[in-house]
């Protein structure tokens, strides 16, 4: 894997990278495919399946831990979370589940969760467990400026929005009871929303250089 301009970017306890990740030359599912997380055959594992259930198959096979996969935005490439190396980290394969391996080279005694890819596949977010308030469901803007983010504060999560550029963090959300903790978000900018019809050269041109078109 080829990384150019590795930057970690730690705001409490979430981490943004701004990286350049190779696809290696892997090849995107032709048809529209789902991943998920299963433990029907004894320990979590990553599967793909067709969207109405059909062919649904164990792509990580492995004794480890797999989970929270997540597809980068033109399909080449799979993001999971995997304990394969005795704690859990950040791992990259291709979507027929070849070619697996590590997204960090160094090892770390930190606990990597909830990754998600910015829409032009050149950032990645994800949750990391150290001492403080544990920062979850990290989610980057269309436009990648922007992150959303969950945080625990006092025992009640809020959701904050961090500014990628000033650094800047608002508090959402305010509601103090515990019973109405507030999780989770996701972004739409019909500025960035693509067309209805699929455009061919979505498939292969960065989304950024569309979007100076």
């Amino acid at each position: 894997m080829k990384m150019t301009r590795l930057l970690t970017y730690a705001i409490s306890t979430l981490l943004v990278l701004n990286a350049s990740v190779c696809p290696l030359f892997a090849k995107a599912p032709i048809t529209p495919k789902i991943l998920f997380t299963s433990a029907r055959n004894g320990n979590r594992d990553v599967y793909i399946m067709n969207p109405d259930g059909s062919e649904q198959i164990n792509l990580t096979r492995h004794r480890a831990d797999d989970q929270q996969a997540v597809w980068s935005p033109i399909g080449e490439q799979i993001l999971f979370i995997s304990d394969r190396s005795g704690i859990r980290d950040l791992y990259l394969m291709d979507p027929d589940g070849s070619n697996v391996r590590r997204f960090f080279k160094r090892k770390t005694k930190i606990y990597r969760g909830s990754p998600t890819w910015s829409p032009d596949g050149k950032h990645i977010a994800y949750a990391a467990e150290e001492n403080g308030p544990y920062a979850q469901y990290p989610k980057l803007s269309p436009s990648g400026d922007e992150l959303l983010y969950t945080r625990e504060i006092k025992g009640r999560f809020q959701i904050f929005k961090l500014d990628m550029n000033s650094g800047v963090r608002t508090q959402l959300t305010h509601i103090g009871c515990l019973l109405q903790a507030n999780a989770g978000g996701d972004w739409f900018d019909p500025a960035y929303a693509l067309p209805v019809s699929p455009q061919r050269e979505l498939l292969t041109t960065p989304w950024g250089e569309i979007k100076k078109k």
